[in-house]
């Protein structure tokens, strides 16, 4: 699959961990067998370590805290892992994967979407029509391959423990005609069923909210029990994941703001029926019976 987020955080805790010890790479290195090529790629994420690695490094960092010693273990295991998606490895970028892999582990999900609807929240034919209106030509079947994924990542809604989810969404974006009357009244129903679940929170940021701090694009925030969040923003060339403290108290700052300035959830709803009661009219008006 590839260097994941995960392996990248993981690396990163042994080498703080390696630093806070006094040691270097190199005695590191030397007191365990390890050439530094390797010692270099398990720092940086681009190898996963092994089990009996881990702890041997986590003895020489005198690391003892049995709770300390099984989260380290478990985030090896967990950047080890391969996702359901690598059945679909051909259609994805990597960074299309790594984006998989952290909304399929978060605890609590915000996003904020500017242009479309949520991808955990959109029907089988408006994401058809949302991935064929790129300027991309994509190979035979990748397509029917890019629906199916998005629509396996929905099944986290249905998870024994399935993640917190607070959504807002732009006006434009639901009022915006994709696929034509019949795909969008589908989707604006889908989305009004969805606000009905304790764990989703849908809010509308409206037309009159005006300039917002959603402007320049839209992203995710990806919160975990014990890690620290992931800040996410995606664009037509690739996805860029950031860590670090003062790019994620700008992300959440930004939500906060967009959460104010966007309608209740019970008068979001209401936003959602009056948007379909237009488009029905108008659709009806486009073709009378």
């Amino acid at each position: 699959m590839g260097q994941t987020i995960r392996s990248r955080r993981l690396g990163s805790d042994l080498r703080q961990l390696r630093r806070k010890a006094n040691l270097t790479a190199e005695a590191v290195g030397t007191e365990l067998g390890f050439s530094q090529s390797k010692m270099s790629r398990i720092e940086s994420g681009d190898v996963r370590v092994s089990r009996t690695d881990l702890k041997a490094l986590l003895a020489l960092y005198d690391v003892t805290d049995e709770k300390q010693i099984t989260a380290f273990v478990e985030a090896a295991k967990d950047a080890k892992s391969r996702g359901w998606w690598i059945a679909y490895e051909d259609a994805l970028p990597r960074e299309y994967r790594d984006f998989i892999a952290l909304e399929g582990t978060a605890a609590g999900i915000r996003t904020f979407e500017g242009m479309i609807v949520p991808g955990l929240m959109q029907t089988p034919d408006y994401t058809r029509h949302i991935i064929t209106a790129g300027p991309a030509v994509l190979p035979p079947g990748h397509v029917d391959s890019l629906i199916k994924v998005r629509m396996e990542r929905q099944s986290i809604l249905d998870a024994d423990q399935p993640p917190k989810i607070w959504a807002i969404v732009t006006e434009g974006a639901l009022r915006q005609v994709v696929g034509g009357y019949a795909v969008m009244l589908d989707q604006l129903n889908h989305l009004a069923r969805l606000t009905e679940r304790s764990n989703i929170t849908l809010q509308v940021l409206p037309f009159e909210a005006g300039a917002h701090a959603g402007v320049q694009s839209s992203f995710w925030l990806f919160d975990f029990p014990t890690d620290p969040s992931i800040a996410c923003v995606a664009n037509l060339t690739g996805t860029l994941f950031m860590e670090q403290t003062g790019q994620l108290n700008a992300f959440s700052d930004a939500f906060d703001n967009l959460r104010a300035s966007a309608l209740s959830p019970a008068d979001s709803l209401t936003r959602i029926t009056d948007i379909m009661d237009l488009m029905r009219r108008e659709r009806d008006k486009r073709n009378p019976s």
